[in-house]
């Protein structure tokens, strides 16, 4: 995926698999620093189930917490890292699947798992 500032030069899109979605997050690592491409590596999903705590602060403890919208609600208490303040706060993140119906997102988290 390339970030936000970043023009996909023509031959890439032929030459990689690149997603041409925008998800506006901060594009500083990808942009400024001397490994930066201009494009998010996204990671497997593979054994993903796993690998929590999840968001790149590790607040969020299981896949059934990412994909409840509840986490975007100023009054969210993290169920993961809650810092030294442990307050509540929204854990924004990517907003993909919150609107699944809950059969969808159980049938998803289970579809994870099996990864």
């Amino acid at each position: 995926m390339p970030v936000d500032g970043f023009q996909l030069p023509a031959d890439h899109k032929q030459r990689f698999d690149v997603m041409e979605m925008r998800i506006g997050t901060d594009p500083s690592y990808a942009l400024k620093t001397h490994k930066g491409t201009g494009y998010y590596k996204v990671p497997s999903l593979k054994g993903v189930w796993y690998r929590g705590p999840f968001e790149h602060n590790g607040r969020i403890a299981t896949l059934e917490d990412w994909f409840d919208p509840v986490r975007l609600r100023d009054d969210y208490v993290p169920t993961g890292f809650k810092g030294s303040d442990s307050k509540a706060r929204s854990v924004t993140g990517h907003p993909f699947a919150l609107n699944l119906a809950p059969e969808e997102k159980k049938a998803l988290i289970v579809f994870l798992r099996t990864l």
